[in-house]
């Protein structure tokens, strides 16, 4: 077996650090060109709008869920309030 002097160890180690960067560059060179055809295929506005659509809610359906939506939002506000509350640093502050 043939001595390696350390200069070619470092010509070696060039070589494959250059072969390696540029497997990685160009594996990116595809990756971006993948990309750019996919968003040409599937734009974005086509998957934001939705593709069945629901039956129109009666009167009573809309009325029932504003009481429930509103009692959501209350307690929601109320949760808020209260953790604000309790995290603020000075305990004796009321908002």
């Amino acid at each position: 077996m043939a001595r390696m002097v350390m200069s070619d160890l470092f010509v070696q180690a060039a070589e494959l650090m250059l072969a390696g960067m540029g497997v990685v560059f160009v594996f990116l060179i595809v990756l971006t060109g993948a990309v750019a055809l996919l968003t040409q295929l599937c734009p974005v506005d086509a998957a934001a709008t939705p593709t069945t659509s629901a039956p129109p809610a009666t009167a009573s359906q809309s009325s029932a869920e504003d009481g429930s939506q509103a009692k959501k939002l209350a307690a929601i506000a109320v949760a808020v309030q209260r953790y604000r509350k309790a995290q603020s640093p000075d305990s004796s502050h009321k908002e």
